[in-house]
């Protein structure tokens, strides 16, 4: 290659890495904007017409992003059979292919892409992620290309397909530890064996529900529910058959609600329900459908039995809590000795008890 050649195919390549620093560096815009930006670059850089991020699923090939003439009909989505483009050569070959001129190609003139295409001049490479085809980076126009493909051409390809790369692993990685975040997040507000609230996330619903209810002077019902005989059920028919009887209690629970009401698993054998804006006769009607549905378990010989502690307490707008959290455990003290009352007097039973917010100084 002469000194002046040399020269240009430096200048080109520092005009590639700057430009394409430019691009990459462009967060904020977001990913479409950097590929849509990357792939203009592209044609600018080869001076063609079509520029295409593909994704290959099975046979198929499919549009992802696209930059083109208004005359060409083509956008993100449209399907192709891959055997029918160039970039099944591409794939095939697993190596960038140049081709300048390919209606004077011995072998591509007869490729049905350029029968169904008439695309003279592309440029293509394989994309791959985490080792695998994942699609192409691709240029191409109707005319033929005015000089052959250099080296220098396939390194600026092989250049923005590396950013491609490395961005879709990196948005993968993303995407995989914001599902992994979420998981964690739900194990730490949600009881694993039966899917509903652990305390933690009992917490967080009662202190929004109850600042509501201080605000507007509703009321609400805090309950405890236990499992009647629950070691002597785990002594008879083993732990994994009481774990089905928890998932199965949590499930009735929550059946027998009301969209705004809600159940937490406390620990053990016991749950909390939470019922707000609920005055006493509707608290008693839910308590008895909770009964009459946790009775319909058919894992044990005799019916399983609930005996419940429930806590009445009407809010006042002009004695807000200034601590939510103690309001609640306060409340899940009270309901707790009514359940031990029910409990102590025969269980299967609901023993309620009520109060106001006057009753507390917190």
């Amino acid at each position: 290659m002469s000194t002046t050649c040399l020269n240009q195919a430096n200048t080109s390549s520092e005009q590639v890495i700057r430009r394409l620093y430019q691009v990459t560096n462009a967060h904020n815009e977001g990913f479409e904007a950097q590929i849509l930006a990357l792939l203009q670059m592209g044609l600018e850089r080869f001076n063609l017409d079509i520029a295409i991020l593909s994704k290959i699923q099975g046979n198929d090939y499919v549009v992802q992003y696209c930059v083109t003439p208004e005359a060409v009909e083509l956008k993100a989505g449209d399907r192709f059979t891959l055997d029918t483009t160039y970039c099944g050569i591409t794939c095939e070959a697993q190596a960038p292919v140049a081709l300048e001129y390919i209606g004077e190609h011995d072998m591509y003139a007869r490729h049905p892409a350029y029968k169904a295409f008439g695309l003279e001049s592309y440029i293509g490479m394989p994309i791959r992620l985490n080792g695998e085809l994942y699609g192409t980076l691709n240029f191409s126009s109707p005319a033929p290309y005015p000089r052959h493909f250099q080296e220098i051409d396939i390194d600026a390809v092989q250049l923005m397909a590396s950013w491609i790369e490395v961005e879709l692993i990196r948005r993968q990685q993303e995407e995989q530890l914001n599902k992994l975040n979420q998981k964690l997040k739900r194990l730490a507000n949600y009881d694993s064996l039966t899917e509903i609230p652990n305390r933690r996330g009992m917490y967080k619903k009662l202190k929004k529900s109850m600042n509501l209810l201080s605000r507007t002077g509703g009321e609400g019902t805090l309950a405890i529910v236990d499992i009647d005989h629950f070691k002597k059920l785990n002594d008879t028919y083993g732990h994994q058959l009481g774990d089905k009887a928890l998932v199965e209690t949590a499930k009735q629970i929550s059946n027998s609600l009301r969209d705004y009401d809600f159940v937490a698993r406390l620990g053990g054998e016991e749950f909390l329900i939470w019922l707000p804006n609920s005055n006493l006769n509707g608290c008693a009607k839910v308590f008895s459908r909770v009964m009459k549905a946790i009775g319909s378990i058919e894992l044990t010989e005799d019916p399983i039995t609930v005996s419940i502690g429930a806590y009445y307490l009407g809010f006042n707008e002009s004695s807000l809590p200034s601590d939510f959290e103690m309001l609640a455990d306060k409340m899940i003290a009270i309901a707790d000795k009514a359940l031990y009352e029910a409990k102590e007097t025969g269980r299967n039973k609901v023993v309620t008890r009520s109060g106001s917010i006057e009753d507390f100084s917190l």
